[in-house]
């Protein structure tokens, strides 16, 4: 790239338009301005001045179409700021060795093309809304209708309120009912365990070696049904068989807490 390539009988100014593509297909951009390029020095002869004409409107249009396809209809202001960064300089396009140019360039949309681009924007709203509208859906019928098993007759029922003849109970039962509370009544299982157990835990702190005869009673309990190697609580030796109650005791184990 140069400022100053060449004296100024050797350029060469001429008008250019063109109509390059943005990203959405079937819209371009309409480029127009001038163009001025520079006749090498070998290039006596009209036939070499019109190649060297053509060489640089082949340039121009290569680095137009490359700034203009990464751009949306929309992005136009954009385009046109790249465009003027890249032509405006004098610059040496690597395809066309020996070839000097620069260019004053206005991007513009064509109406017809801003037509196509705002019915393809109006037609992606549309797909965008009607997903967002299904999604909302799965949500409020996840809501409303899964939660409890009330909820989900009054649900098929209102669907049916029209036909009450084609009220099918036999398919709510195989398909809906299968459906209902399933992961909350799992939540609801687990939180209820988890809450016993840590009761458990904070009243086996209030008196000093009730940890250690839980502990035994506990581990007596799942030998008893047959679970010792999945016992969760290993405690020492020691503790356990100096507490350790008699499975005869172990139903009344907790009369000793009264």
């Amino acid at each position: 790239m140069t400022n100053r390539p060449g004296p100024w009988w050797r350029r060469r100014i001429g008008r250019f338009t063109a109509y390059w593509p943005t990203c959405l297909p079937g819209v371009r951009f309409l480029a127009r301005g001038t163009l001025t390029h520079l006749v090498p020095p070998q290039a006596t002869g009209t036939h070499q001045a019109t190649a060297a004409r053509a060489a640089a409107r082949l340039a121009l249009d290569e680095l137009g179409r490359g700034i203009a396809g990464d751009h949306q209809p929309e992005e136009l202001e954009c385009a046109q700021q790249r465009l003027t960064l890249a032509v405006s300089p004098w610059y040496r396009p690597d395809s066309h060795p020996g070839l000097c140019l620069r260019a004053r360039l206005t991007l513009l949309l064509p109406q017809q093309d801003a037509d196509r681009a705002q019915r393809h924007q109006n037609a992606l709203r549309e797909v965008e809304l009607r997903l967002a509208q299904a999604r909302l859906h799965r949500q409020e019928l996840a809501r409303t209708v899964c939660t409890d098993r009330d909820s989900a007759r009054l649900w098929w029922l209102e669907r049916h309120l029209d036909d009450l003849s084609a009220l099918d109970w036999a398919s709510f039962r195989d398909t809906i009912l299968p459906l209902v509370g399933t992961s909350v009544t799992e939540h609801t299982q687990a939180e209820r365990l988890a809450h016993t157990l840590l009761y458990v835990w904070e009243r086996l702190d209030d008196v000093p070696g009730r940890q250690a005869r839980f502990m035994a009673t506990a581990r007596t309990l799942f030998e008893q049904m047959g679970w010792a190697d999945g016992f969760p609580w290993p405690s020492s030796s020691n503790d356990s068989e100096s507490v350790a109650p008699s499975p005869a005791t172990v139903p009344f184990a907790a009369e000793d807490e009264q």
